[in-house]
């Protein structure tokens, strides 16, 4: 028994997806830079707790899934490698693992606050209506993924004590119908004449309703981003433009979504999107300029209106 593939059952390079549990404290407490980073910081012992439960019972949902699926997976070409349809992990182990992972994510998640603790049983629950058969109806399959997605980043606002948004629900929602329409594409690109063999729900898929998805889903993901902007910070455009931020996202989507058109393994792998350049250097601008337009613009505007006046009008106070 090699630990390294009882560890890849796991699946760590899908923890990505938990990362989500720390938006609300992206997007809470902006008065000014010194209380948002503080709370910031007060935040992320609680929420790196809640990620690494959330870490634990999508482990475990991942390996119940394994089992359920072994034969199918040894007749495919990529997950054929898996640690059990391989032979390189028993299913006794398998299942007793998952069973430690899940009893100790819902303990530490009682723990924590009863709240959480149902996000957590949701989770799960919507987890496993997917695995045991709404995978298999086309665009519901996608949406359960997303709605996946959605319990991770509302959970925790539930350990930070602030309350969650429609603009959250509806933003990652939509960005999860993005990579979910993504992945299905990858995989009939991977898969051809073949993919309804390994997936029945490819029966009621075509390229052409995939395209359409993915095109859809990323327009969407730009507009209501661009609306939350606006109607969060209307009032405020001359001392926090952050709609500035908006033709960031739409580049950092349109490349996204040309990778997964292109060929590229990023739809059906898209933790392998962290590793492309194009979006890790749209990540990097995102972030110094949502910084800048939240906190520093005053600051920026008035150090360039002193060099040069003419070309910056004193519209924004001293």
């Amino acid at each position: 028994m090699a630990v390294k593939d009882y560890i890849r059952l796991m699946r760590p390079h899908q923890w990505y997806k938990n990362v989500l549990i720390y938006i609300p404290v992206v997007f809470g407490k902006l008065d000014n830079f010194e209380v948002w980073l503080n709370f910031v910081l007060s935040s992320l012992p609680v929420l790196t707790l809640g990620f690494a439960i959330l870490c634990a019972v999508s482990s475990a949902g991942y390996i119940f899934n394994d089992i359920a699926d072994e034969e199918k997976d040894a007749a495919h070409p990529e997950k054929k490698e898996r640690p059990l349809p391989s032979g390189r992990a028993t299913r006794r182990n398998a299942r007793l693992l998952a069973a430690i992972l899940l009893i100790g994510g819902l303990t530490v998640a009682y723990l924590q606050n009863t709240a959480f603790l149902l996000m957590v049983i949701f989770y799960i629950i919507n987890s496993q209506l997917y695995n045991w058969g709404l995978r298999n109806y086309a665009i519901i399959d996608v949406c359960v993924i997303a709605v996946g997605f959605v319990i991770r980043a509302i959970s925790g606002t539930f350990l930070i004590g602030v309350p969650f948004t429609s603009w959250l629900v509806i933003g990652v929602f939509f960005v999860a119908l993005v990579l979910g329409f993504g992945k299905r594409k990858n995989e009939l690109q991977l898969l051809g004449n073949e993919a309804a063999l390994h997936k029945p729900v490819f029966k009621q898929y075509n390229k052409e309703m995939l395209d359409h998805g993915i095109s859809i889903s990323a327009t969407w993901v730009v507009m209501f981003y661009a609306l939350y902007c606006y109607e969060n910070y209307r009032d405020t455009l001359l001392t926090q433009p952050v709609m500035m931020t908006v033709p960031i996202v739409a580049g950092i989507v349109l490349r996204y979504v040309y990778l997964v058109f292109s060929g590229s393994p990023v739809g059906r792998k898209p933790h392998l999107a962290l590793k492309d350049k194009g979006i890790i250097i749209g990540a990097i601008l995102f972030g110094i300029t949502l910084l800048l337009t939240l906190f520093f613009y005053s600051e920026v505007y008035n150090f360039f209106l002193g060099l040069f006046p003419i070309l910056f009008p004193p519209i924004i106070p001293p």
